[in-house]
């Protein structure tokens, strides 16, 4: 009887090692028919509308990934801690930024509660490439929040762009036929069509953005802005078909968004002008001590940035002419320099308002510094008067 189940369990146990060979292959095609079928990841593109704080007046660009197979549905996004709460850490550029992945669910609470809008656009492309755009993003998170917080450089626009460039390898996405304003403008005007309703941000940003914002580039990397970014994608193509969907709206904005107060950085700048040229006849001192503290404190920033500081794209800015620490170190023999200086700055000036196509700096700067040269001009007669009645 022994001997029989032995030989029983002999014959039996191929068929069994044949039924779980079988049983592991219908597995594996099961698993691979879901992995390739359309719908196993899907991506889209998510744009938020802008909001009053500095590091996101420009609005916000990023990848959805989404499978339902494994119930994944994540935002990765480009982020770095709040400028605002470190704004010295920021100038010296030890602020980090890197790619993070957040459930989307978080993301749309986080910009509901700001009462911000969100609106989704899918990426056709297909599904290897979708992959690939997955592994890619993967990848970025992996690298860390670590590298340096650039942000026209490594912005969320220029980062979606490459992102979807990057995944579609070897193809090529086809743009067609750019807009002119990507031709002829720069990345540091294309910014600032963006956050013209701030003007507070954006004289901020225009004073510590250096001439790199307005060197040539590669017409994708002037892709700067979330707007610009969804204009771009409409016209792309891949393999004859259109890569982005018809928009669809998560999260309604609720706020709008507007610069608060009329106490802005042109007017201050026109008050300033004004009472420099009052300040020619009367109350000369105080207005002096007042625009020497100002163009001491913006120069003081702009040697900071251009000599010490890490951060990126603040090499060099022509804001260095007319704001620099020289007048208050030299204040002592300001009767030699006060009227050449002021000669400079009133050339200077010309010279920015001749930039009508791509600004190099904020228009209230230009009217700061015309209100530097004229009472500088002033000081410079008085001094003159004074010398001559002495005599």
């Amino acid at each position: 009887m022994r001997v029989l189940c032995c030989v029983l369990l002999l014959l039996l146990a191929p068929m069994h090692s044949y039924a779980q060979a079988e049983s592991l292959e219908q597995a594996r095609q099961d698993s691979l028919a879901i992995t390739e079928a359309d719908d196993f990841v899907t991506a889209s593109l998510l744009v938020a509308t802008p909001s009053d704080v500095l590091y996101s007046c420009a609005g916000h660009a990023c990848i959805r990934m989404q499978c339902p197979h494994y119930d994944l549905d994540v935002v990765y996004s480009y982020e770095a801690d709040s400028v605002t709460n470190k704004v010295l850490t920021f100038l010296s550029g030890g602020l980090r930024m890197g790619m993070t992945i957040v459930p989307t669910e978080r993301m749309m609470a986080y910009y509901a509660g700001d009462g911000r809008g969100v609106t989704e656009y899918v990426l056709n492309i297909p599904l290897e490439k979708r992959k690939q755009l997955w592994q890619y993003l993967d990848g970025k998170v992996e690298e860390g929040v670590n590298l340096p917080y650039d942000y026209l450089n490594r912005g969320c626009a220029v980062a979606c762009l490459r992102a979807v460039r990057t995944a579609v390898l070897p193809d090529t996405l086809s743009f067609g036929e750019w807009d002119e304003k990507f031709i002829k403008k720069t990345r540091r005007t294309l910014l600032r069509n963006q956050i013209d309703a701030f003007p507070w941000n954006r004289f901020f940003l225009f004073t510590i953005v250096g001439t790199e914002a307005d060197q040539p580039c590669a017409v994708t990397d002037k892709v700067v802005v979330y707007p610009d970014l969804i204009d771009v994608l409409r016209k792309a193509t891949l393999g004859g078909q259109p890569v982005l969907g018809e928009a669809n709206i998560l999260v309604n904005q609720t706020v709008n968004v507007e610069e608060i107060g009329w106490l802005t950085p042109m007017l201050m700048a026109c008050v300033l002008l004004l009472l420099a040229v009052v300040s020619c006849f009367w109350m000369q001192g105080a207005l002096s001590l007042l625009l020497l503290v100002l163009q001491s404190a913006i120069g003081l920033l702009m040697t900071y940035l251009i000599v010490f500081s890490t951060l990126p794209v603040t090499n060099f800015s022509w804001l260095i002419i007319p704001f620099n620490p020289l007048p208050l170190l030299l204040w002592h023999w300001r009767r030699w320099w006060l009227l050449p200086f002021a000669v400079i700055c009133i050339g200077w000036s010309i010279a920015m308002l001749a930039q009508t196509e791509n600004p190099l700096v904020d228009n209230a700067h230009i009217i700061l510094v015309l209100a530097l040269a004229i009472n500088y001009i002033g000081q410079w007669y008085q001094l003159r008067e004074i010398k001559l009645n002495k005599q």
